[in-house]
């Protein structure tokens, strides 16, 4: 086990077992598939469009049509055309034009389509155009969008109903995609009260780690198949542990616990198990405590700190990495913005602070809030997200760069 490792070295340790415990993969419809990670390429089964078609209500006009259009001639129409008609049935006219609608296939013999507010009607079947078209004017190529055979949304994706849209419109019908991940969470304390159990007594608080570690793995795209409260003693986080093991969870959460105090019994319920504690603590503030493990099925566990704020900043960054590489995602990457004011920071320590991105005349920008304390919430409701600064940074000065992490990992903050 490692003791007070770096924020890099942290990472770098989950990144080496979270990549040896892939999410397994199913191949789903694809409407079922929205919120999960694609595990397979998903590649176009057809072209978009699958064939020339006309992006106006008009008439398309043969190369023929054309020059009779310069010359100013009555032009004679050959027949109709609307979206739904076989290419076969536009092929089939003869002649130098026919009226089409939007999206009806061009024949093989349209040079151009003409807008319905450029022509002039001399009858039902006669017309002259107004505006003379470029050639291949208002016609949607064939594969100008999407080619058949493309790889159109390549592994480690998050699908979202706009992906949907695409892929359906190429004629995918289903994915192969990683299955929503089955996690576990438990809050450790014999202080804590649920939140749904009335108000606390003397000497008792809320639990509100539970609710949030519950509430984050949801929104990380997990199922999340055990939600326990457990109290002070070994024993019961023994048996806790025994019992979550049997549950084939992906992955296990705790917050509290896992400091130095009479009653933190999580590291040695680990080793009364058999698990394997790669690291205890990290040099960051909040949240040294972080503890990150293996139980002997395999299970990644991650044991927070009790403080709030310290499971706020320990799941968004280090539990979020764990999954993301259990499901092939991209490592997330900073967004780079000045600061409004400088920032007192000792070097040594990695710091993740409460930050809100706010945009002016001059461009985006960002600031540290006020109430950077573990146990202080109240800025959550503030923030949009994290300026997070490695242990090798100093304080910073107003003007310049940070590294911006937005409160949600797959978006941008409400600003953008």
């Amino acid at each position: 086990m490692r003791q007070f490792v770096s924020m890099e070295e942290a990472f770098e340790a989950i990144e080496k077992y979270a990549s040896q415990h892939p999410i397994k993969t199913s191949t789903v419809p694809l409407p079922d598939a929205v919120g999960q990670v694609l595990a397979e390429p998903a590649v176009a089964q057809l072209s978009i469009p699958p064939f020339n078609n006309s992006a106006r209500d008009g008439v398309v006009l043969s190369s023929t049509g054309i020059d009779a259009a310069k010359r100013g001639d009555t032009i004679t129409l050959a027949g109709e055309l609307r979206a739904g008609d076989s290419i076969e049935t536009a092929n089939g006219l003869s002649g130098m034009a026919a009226r089409i609608m939007t999206g009806a296939p061009v024949p093989d013999w349209g040079a151009a389509v003409v807008m319905i507010e450029d022509i002039e009607f001399s009858d039902d079947t006669s017309f002259i155009v107004k505006a003379i078209p470029d050639r291949d004017a208002w016609i949607r190529p064939e594969g100008s969008d999407i080619t058949s055979g493309l790889v159109i949304l390549k592994p480690g994706c998050r699908i979202v109903s706009e992906h949907v849209q695409a892929l359906a419109s190429s004629g995918v019908v289903e994915v192969t995609v990683h299955v929503r991940p089955r996690v576990g969470v438990c809050s450790t304390g014999e202080e804590l009260v649920d939140i749904s159990s009335g108000r606390p007594g003397s000497g008792q608080i809320y639990d509100s780690n539970r609710p949030f570690m519950n509430a984050v793995m949801q929104s990380f795209g997990c199922d999340v198949a055990v939600n326990e409260h457990v109290g002070d003693t070994l024993d019961e986080m023994v048996n806790f542990l025994k019992n979550a093991m049997e549950a084939s969870i992906d992955l296990l959460i705790s917050s509290g616990a896992v400091s130095m105090g009479s009653y933190d019994f999580v590291k040695p319920a680990l080793e009364a198990i058999g698990a394997r504690i790669v690291f205890h603590k990290v040099k960051q503030k909040p949240g040294r405590p972080l503890l990150f493990a293996i139980l002997p099925n395999g299970t990644l566990y991650f044991g927070l700190p009790g403080n709030p704020v310290s499971t706020v900043v320990n799941c968004r960054f280090y539990v979020h990495y764990a999954l993301s590489v259990m499901q092939q995602q991209k490592q997330e990457v900073s967004i780079k913005l000045p600061l409004e004011a400088g920032i007192d920071k000792p070097e040594g320590i990695a710091v993740f602070l409460k930050a809100r991105c706010v945009r002016a005349h001059h461009g985006a920008s960002v600031c540290a809030l006020e109430g950077q304390e573990s146990f202080q919430t109240r800025p959550l409701l503030e923030m949009n997200g994290w300026v997070v600064m490695g242990e090798r940074e100093g304080s910073a000065q107003s003007g310049d760069m940070v590294n911006f992490y937005p409160l949600n990992p797959n978006g941008l903050p409400d600003i953008f």
